[in-house]
């Protein structure tokens, strides 16, 4: 993390707040009469319950998601840009500092550019020939259509590029893929499609004054029950699925923690690779379950069996995948391309793998970055038959393995990219901590007991 240039880049985006808070034409804002300034101070308290209420959106960043944006672009709609400046001032201050309390610099930094994507937002709005229609006889919304289009584009774009920036610089990640994971956030498609919910604000005020904006507030709060709903029921499933998952790891202490730690692993190639959220996200579930096959008592004694399987013990390992695809089918709330990727997440680059022999590109990419996490957790995890690897070793592995059992992308990912020796580092510190509360070390076992298999062909408990 660079503390100097988090600084640096936090002190620019204050100067620029400052710089576009004595641009803005204040002048225009106070020549509204007594009873447009009651109108901004209700869509300034709407705007406030809104952040207030915000919801986590489920985001490794902690992301939340409001429906703020409805509010401010009614506000610049009806009473022009100084007045979307002010809201986003006010509420973005308030919440920041008094509701969420986060840190001092990055509530400033939060305020700092959110005044900055208004500004510059309006700036645009104003020049496309956008203008309040408040106080106007009969206010021509479908001519204001491109500049309120273009003010509401601009704005997501900047904040979502100005946060990005930011998570890059501070994480050391590559602004590109940031900024991909931020244009394909469900909150981010939620405020685009909602955005004309705006208009109706804009229209009921100018037709029934206070009063209209009072009869918005009820399907802005169906909006957020919807948001809640959906991110309730996610964390639900995904708690319940997580465990399921630790309870059939929990009888073989070798493999505790096994599914979860691949999962996360696979996020981070996933996300290396450049795959949409989407798809990272389904990358990431199916490592989590892709052994959810192996739930069944049948399993339990041949995942703990250290030396080398016979031939049915190895057919019942092996059908393990099928297994696991027939209890996902059976979850609704599984998509197909998840179930696909645990079907195939142990073929081979070469067609030697199970259960259908698939070649090359035929592989899903998702099963193709398990087959690689899976392995690489296998050979940094203690086994009853030998110890952990070291890392170097684990690299050679996987270079040796590349275009016969691993996809070359795949290995590249892992091996060029700083995520392996992370990950290698937090498995040495958890055998650590497991050696330190147990006491016990685990002894090798002699080479003819063990199995005479690849080391890089996976895991096999």
């Amino acid at each position: 993390m660079n503390d100097l240039r988090v600084r640096v880049y936090v002190a620019s985006m204050c100067l620029a707040a400052v710089a576009c808070l004595a641009y803005t034409d204040w002048a225009s804002l106070g020549q509204l009469p007594a009873d447009s300034l009651f109108g901004l101070a209700g869509l300034v308290a709407i705007a406030l319950l809104s952040e207030t209420l915000a919801i986590g959106i489920g985001t490794s960043d902690g992301g939340n998601s409001s429906i703020t944006f409805l509010p401010l672009l009614a506000s610049v709609q009806l009473f022009g840009p100084p007045a979307g400046v002010v809201l986003a001032l006010c509420s973005m201050s308030f919440v920041e500092f008094v509701v969420r309390r986060k840190p001092p610099d990055r509530a400033i930094f939060n305020v700092a550019q959110t005044v900055v994507a208004t500004s510059v937002a309006g700036v645009a709005f104003v020049l496309l020939g956008g203008a309040p229609i408040e106080g106007t006889s009969d206010p021509d919304l479908a001519g204001q259509l491109w500049p309120f289009v273009s003010f509401g584009l601009l704005f997501l774009a900047m904040n979502h590029a100005a946060v990005a920036l930011a998570i890059a610089i501070s994480h050391g990640m590559p602004f590109r893929r940031v900024w991909q994971r931020a244009l394909d956030s469900t909150a981010s498609l939620n405020d685009i499609l909602i955005s004309p919910i705006a208009l109706a604000i804009a229209f009921l005020y100018v037709q029934f004054g206070l009063a209209g904006i009072v009869v918005v507030l009820l399907p802005m709060l169906f909006i957020r029950y919807s948001y809640l709903t959906t991110s309730k029921l996610r964390e639900s499933n995904s708690d319940l699925l997580t465990a399921l998952v630790k309870a059939i790891e929990i009888r073989d202490p070798y493999t505790s923690g096994h599914s979860v730690r691949v999962s996360a692993l696979a996020r981070q190639i996933a996300e290396e690779l450049g795959l949409n959220r989407i798809a990272v996200d389904r990358v990431a579930n199916a490592a989590l379950l892709h052994d959810i096959g192996k739930i069944e008592e049948v399993y339990t004694d041949i995942l703990r069996k250290p030396d080398a399987l016979s031939v049915e013990e190895r057919a019942i390992i092996e059908s393990h995948v099928t297994r696991g695809e027939q209890l996902l089918r059976d979850l609704s709330s599984v998509p197909e391309e998840v179930v696909r990727i645990v079907r195939h997440h142990h073929e081979r680059e070469d067609g030697t793998g199970y259960p259908d022999g698939l070649l090359g590109d035929e592989i899903p990419i998702g099963s193709k970055i398990i087959v690689a996490c899976d392995a690489v957790d296998a050979m940094l995890s203690d086994r009853p038959y030998r110890r952990a690897l070291p890392l170097s070793v684990v690299v050679e592995q996987l270079q040796e393995h590349a275009g016969r059992q691993f996809d070359h992308r795949v290995v590249r990912a892992l091996v060029n990219s700083r995520v392996l020796e992370g990950y290698a580092n937090s498995m040495k510190a958890e055998r650590e901590e497991a050696a330190g509360r147990s006491g016990a070390r685990i002894k090798p076992v002699s080479a003819t007991r063990r199995r005479t298999v690849p080391i890089s062909a996976g895991h096999y408990h």
